[in-house]
């Protein structure tokens, strides 16, 4: 039984683990993004073209121009097992054996979408914002 314990004790700290890198792992493009993206304020036109490429969509009212880019990522998850073996048993007869299966989770897909967009004014990015909930 101590094994068992042990063995779900090893697994429930590796997960912490991999969450805490993940959760951490996000932070740091996250604010590099934030950088480069402040660093096209005050670029034309042709400088956005130059680091991003054609956009998706642009729209053009009222002398703002609207250039958008978006990211769209297919995300998998292979699920995981949760079954265990079991110890042995005790009682009248019953020997080794294997103990209960069960848990886990499915495999499972998302998807993920983030939409950049500058914002010029005269050829000038002004601003840019960030939507979705890949960003």
């Amino acid at each position: 039984m101590q094994h068992i314990q042990k063995q779900r004790w090893v697994r429930m700290a590796l997960a912490g683990i991999v969450m805490v890198l993940g959760v951490t792992g996000c932070a740091v493009p996250e604010l590099q993004r934030h950088s480069v993206l402040q660093s096209m304020v005050g670029q034309s036109s042709v400088e956005v073209l130059r680091r991003f490429g054609v956009p998706t969509r642009n729209y053009q009212t009222q002398g703002h121009t609207f250039l958008s880019y978006i990211h769209t990522q297919e995300n998998y998850s292979p699920g995981t097992w949760g079954g265990d073996w079991g110890g042995y048993g005790y009682g009248y007869g019953w020997g080794p054996g294997l103990g209960a299966w069960g848990g886990g989770m499915p495999p499972m897909y998302s998807t993920s979408t983030c939409q950049t967009t500058f914002e010029l004014v005269n050829d000038r990015v002004t601003s840019w914002s960030l939507r979705g909930d890949g960003c």
